[in-house]
């Protein structure tokens, strides 16, 4: 596990893989992990392929990165939320390839003393992660269209 200090607590976070991902993303192992004595809070945001893009029926999602930098940001990202809030763990994970509508795209999840930190911190990343980090998508149409990149500078909260 790679440890990131925070300002009263020590926050950890699995990146013994990389927080980009070509496989699909285990919730359970989130949830296995989520049991600390010192955290009143565990908040996780589970992004899920949906079935339309921009009102267009689709049927996946491309996600492309330029994946050194990515995992650099995520990990500056982690860095900072775990300075910024008192975190215990912290989980990141994004898909890579393509995702099939219903399957899960992105896990973030933290654990905190309070629900307001956890909350707090947990939208401070997926915000941050969507808006900042180089990972792109396309949309798959259920006709097999591809009608446009989207990337950090069109993207939707």
């Amino acid at each position: 596990m790679k440890q990131a200090t925070s300002n009263k607590q020590q926050a950890t976070s699995n990146n013994t893989v990389g927080y980009l991902s070509r496989e699909p993303i285990d919730v359970s192992q989130w949830h296995r992990g989520t049991v600390d004595v010192y955290s009143g809070a565990s908040v996780e945001f589970v992004g899920i392929v949906r079935a339309d893009e921009d009102g267009r029926p689709i049927s996946a999602l491309d996600y492309e990165a330029y994946e050194p930098m990515a995992e650099r940001m995520m990990a500056r990202l982690i860095e900072q939320a775990t300075q910024r809030w008192p975190l215990h763990r912290v989980e990141v994970r994004h898909r890579l390839g393509r995702v099939a509508v219903g399957d899960i795209a992105v896990l973030i999840g933290v654990q905190a003393p309070h629900r307001a930190e956890a909350f707090e911190a947990c939208r401070f990343l997926i915000e941050t992660i969507k808006q900042d980090v180089p990972i792109w998508k396309t949309a798959i149409g259920t006709d097999g269209t591809t009608p446009k990149v989207r990337d950090a500078a069109d993207r939707q909260p």
